[in-house]
This record gives C-alpha cells, structure tokens and sequence, in this order.
C-alpha cells in the first residue's frame, strides 16, 4: 500500500509540474535573449503610424541614389533586421552575453556568437533611460558559393542604416549600403 501511494504522489507531482503546452505552471518562458523581434514588430508599427519623413540613400558599388519619402512600408523595411533575432531558448549556449550597468541602469547588452556558423554573430542593444537608443548587429554567412557579410545599426530616433558585402567565387565583390534619415 505504501508503494502505491508513493507513486501515486509521484505521478500527482509530475502532472502539477507540467502544462498543456509544455512550459512552466504560472507563466510563459523566459525569453533566452534580448527579443530583437517583437521590438522591431513595435517600432515597424510605431514608425507606420507617426510616418515620418526620411531621406534614403542607397548605394551599390559607390553609384549613390538619394530620394525623399512621405512614408515607407516600415514592416518591409525593418524586416532584416528581425531576420536577427537570436531569442531561441536552444541558442543559449551559443552566445555569450555581457552587460554594462551605469548607475545601477542597464546601459548595454551585448551577444557574441561562440560558433562561426551562426548567422548573427553580434547583437549589441544600448539603453538611455530604460529604453533601446540604439542596436548593432554583425551578420556574416560563409559557403563554398558565396560569402556575405552585413553590418547593420538601429536608432529609433535618427534612422537606421545597412552595410552588406557579397563575394561569389564567380563575381566580383558587391557592396550596397542603405541608409534611412528621419527628417
């Protein structure tokens, strides 16, 4: 009779312990990094709503274009850089994270990749006030076809800007570099 108790107790244990969708009683995951997606998602929505004017500048292989928007589908243009995001809870051993503090205020976070395989080998995110002022992201992806390297940076209040690099064993290397002022 003890023993049916005891795994009777050990089976009520186990059940309390688990949730019909796989994560911990009494609340969702925690997230495994700093969720470059959804905030890219709120500033997309931010930004389609206030419309700000912007001057974008582009240039590939130093031909340089400029022009003046009303507005920009911001959904379409912020896209690239949640294509980022490293909040995977399987990733988190595979980047290590540091934090500054000033004040007793986080100041920045930054994520550097300890696989050259990854993608996204730099996520840096700084902080003003309790709020993101600024994210730099370092991506590079190496194939026996072709290498690409990017470098991309954030402000939610200045603009954003892309530096891409492409070299194929057949072409020659290409640059482009995207740059979005808000006016």
């Amino acid at each position: 009779m003890d023993k049916a108790f005891l795994y009777m107790a050990f089976l009520l244990l186990i059940a309390a312990g688990c949730s019909k969708d796989g994560q911990k009683p009494g609340g969702s995951m925690p997230e495994a990094f700093f969720d470059l997606k959804g905030y890219i998602e709120g500033e997309a929505k931010r930004l389609s709503e206030i419309q700000p004017e912007v001057v974008k500048r582009i240039a590939i292989d130093g031909q340089k274009e400029e022009q003046d928007f009303d507005s920009l589908d911001y959904s379409k243009e912020l896209n690239i850089f949640s294509r980022s995001d490293i909040n995977k809870v399987s990733w988190l051993d595979k980047y290590k994270a540091d934090s500054t503090f000033q004040n007793g205020q986080l100041r920045q976070v930054t994520y550097t990749s300890k696989e050259k395989g990854l993608k996204t080998q730099l996520l840096q995110v700084q902080f003003a006030d309790g709020e993101v002022s600024k994210i730099h992201i370092q991506n590079k992806t190496e194939s026996i076809v072709a290498d690409v390297a990017q470098e991309m940076w954030y402000d939610p209040s200045h603009g954003y800007r892309l530096e891409s690099r492409q070299s194929t064993a057949l072409t020659k290397e290409k640059k482009v570099k995207v740059e979005v002022e808000f006016k």
